[in-house]
């Protein structure tokens, strides 16, 4: 069963990696030529998100004080496998629009 430190992990990777390419993306972004992504990257860029990523890894740095060892290793692996995953994902899609 996985405890809310795991999740947090996981949650943290997400939500950080797609305010680091939010903010990277959003000043060539077009709302006229593509809405849809334009929302993508509004959603995930600017202070609120900012401050909601900033949120979410100060109660994951709270749980880590909460767990044991055990625990933070579950964490790790939960940290690095979504890490893993959200470059595959990212490397999928820029190969695609490479393409």
């Amino acid at each position: 069963m996985q405890c809310i430190s795991e999740m947090l992990s996981v949650l943290v990777v997400a939500e950080w990696s797609y305010l680091s390419w939010g903010e990277k993306v959003l000043s060539f972004t077009n709302r006229d030529v593509d809405f849809t992504t334009w929302e993508w990257v509004d959603l995930h860029s600017g202070e609120y998100f900012s401050q909601v990523v900033s949120y979410l890894r100060s109660l994951l740095d709270k749980e880590g004080t909460l767990i044991d060892e055990d625990g933070r290793t579950k964490c790790k692996n939960a940290f690095c496998y979504a890490v893993q995953l959200e470059e595959e994902f990212f490397d999928m899609a820029y190969a695609l629009r490479d393409t």
